[in-house]
C-alpha cells in the first residue's frame, strides 16, 4: 500500500517535471528555455506539489494581473 503511494506520488511528479520542461523550452526566451538538468528533474519530482502550485499561482497572476 504505501509503495503504491509513493509510485503514485513520483509518477505524478514524473509527468508534471517531463510537461513543464517541455512547456519551458517551448514558450520561454533566452537564456530560460533550456532543458532541465537532473537536479531540477529530481525537485520537480519530488516536490512536484509546491512546483505545480506555485506554477498555478503566477500563470494565473500573470494572465489576469
Amino acid at each position: 500500500m504505501i509503495l503504491t503511494n509513493i509510485g503514485i506520488y513520483l509518477l505524478i511528479g514524473a509527468i508534471w517535471s517531463a510537461w513543464l520542461e517541455y512547456f519551458c523550452v517551448k514558450e520561454l526566451e533566452d537564456p530560460y528555455n533550456r532543458p532541465f538538468t537532473a537536479k531540477e528533474r529530481l525537485v520537480h519530482i519530488a516536490c512536484w506539489p509546491l512546483t505545480l502550485t506555485s506554477f498555478i499561482y503566477h500563470f494565473i497572476k500573470d494572465y489576469f494581473g
